[in-house]
């Protein structure tokens, strides 16, 4: 263990090294590794060297996540693989730890991540704590909506002035991204195919937009991958209803990320929509008293309880919610405080679990009455993630 470097690399010769390792992780040489390291910045991509060569890697966005209103510091963990001779010996684990210990030191109170492997996450913290669903559902089973508002073109590249639109929703929506150029670029510079976009209403005053791509199909048909989606106003959902169904023709089937309460499924006539792949996204509470203290809050209370947290020690607290802020104190610990292991408290951060989960998942222990106070400051409503990263 202690000849293993965790840094970023040092040159092209390195990075290219840390790609052929992500290669073979993702099983996948098409993938455009360098113009995924040119966004997410050479300076947040990491490697770890062992017996003098590197073993693994791997990047992480600097970005925040809307909770209660407000913006979080956060980093989003991505790219994460490992040599395959070298599995098995905690070499992960070392650049995860190292990675997560840093963004902390920084002062970065949340980590996130989609996971390739529950277990490897849960050892160093991390919980579940959404969903994002991948649905599809015929182009032709889509409500056929109106025309009566605007709908123009415009660049994917020029989206200025449709911003304010997601960062509205983001705002009132837990879990959404506080969204970096590298998260914009992932949406309008597909790393396959061309970003087509269109706006409904007029370009100085939006009610809503659309960012999609084709995917080729086996014959003139096409798939179509919806990669932003905001709907501001009734006028602007009919819109785009019409949008989409006016690509019947030969659009096929249309896919997108959502939610359980999805907004377009819901604006399906009938219940059309499949789930073709659901994930869990999890999150790590890097700094549970800042965490508290910079997310918003619709729910007034207090509670106190312990954090169990094997890689940056335990923690005492006492909240005071007032107001949509908390106050957050450390105090002393004591018997009839309950215990929450830190993934508990990132399960109930996010309002996606519910205590009685946690108790039989063995991550909550003493006073229940007391973690369901705490609960109760979380509660808000189903949280989101709708980008991939």
């Amino acid at each position: 263990m202690s000849d293993r470097i965790v840094r970023a690399p040092r040159d092209e010769h390195e990075r290219a090294t840390l790609e052929r390792v992500l290669q073979e992780s993702f099983g996948n040489e098409g993938l455009p590794w360098t113009t995924w390291m040119e966004r997410i910045g050479h300076e947040n991509l990491r490697v770890v060297i062992a017996d003098g060569a590197i073993r693994g890697g791997l990047g992480f966005y600097r970005f925040g996540q809307h909770w209660g209103g407000e913006r979080v510091p956060m980093i989003g963990l991505a790219g994460v693989g490992v040599e395959p001779s070298w599995r098995g010996r905690g070499i992960a684990r070392t650049f995860l730890v190292d990675t997560l210990a840093q963004a902390r030191s920084e002062g970065v109170p949340l980590a996130g991540l989609y996971a390739s492997s529950v277990a490897v996450y849960r050892a160093i913290g991390f919980e579940q704590a959404g969903v994002t669903l991948r649905f599809e559902a015929p182009v032709a089973s889509l409500a056929r909506g109106d025309h009566a508002l605007a709908c123009e073109p415009f660049d994917p590249l020029e989206n200025a002035h449709v911003r304010p639109l997601y960062d509205a929703r983001a705002r009132r929506w837990d879990g959404h991204l506080v969204r970096t150029e590298a998260i914009w670029a992932r949406i309008t510079q597909p790393y396959q195919g061309t970003a087509r976009a269109y706006r409904f209403g007029p370009a100085s005053a939006p009610e809503g937009y659309i960012v999609y791509s084709h995917q080729p199909g086996a014959d003139l048909h096409f798939g179509i991958a919806l990669r932003d989606l905001v709907l501001a106003t009734p006028a602007a959902a009919r819109r785009c209803a019409a949008l989409l169904s006016d690509l019947r023709s030969l659009g096929r089937d249309l896919r997108w990320l959502g939610c359980a309460s999805d907004p377009l499924v819901s604006l399906l006539p009938e219940e059309s929509a499949r789930i073709v792949e659901p994930h869990r996204w999890m999150l790590r509470i890097l700094d549970p008293a800042r965490a508290l203290a910079m997310r918003g809050y619709s729910s007034e209370g207090e509670a106190s309880f312990v954090v169990r947290d094997a890689l940056f020690g335990d923690h005492a607290l006492h909240v005071r919610v007032r107001d949509g802020r908390a106050e957050v104190d450390t105090i002393a610990a004591r018997r009839e405080l309950p215990t929450l292991d830190t993934r508990a408290l990132a399960a109930l951060y996010s309002g996606f679990a519910n205590v009685s989960t946690l108790v039989a998942m063995g991550l909550v222990e003493g006073s229940i009455d007391g973690a369901h106070a705490l609960a109760r400051l979380f509660t808000r409503g189903e949280p989101w993630l709708c980008d991939w990263f």
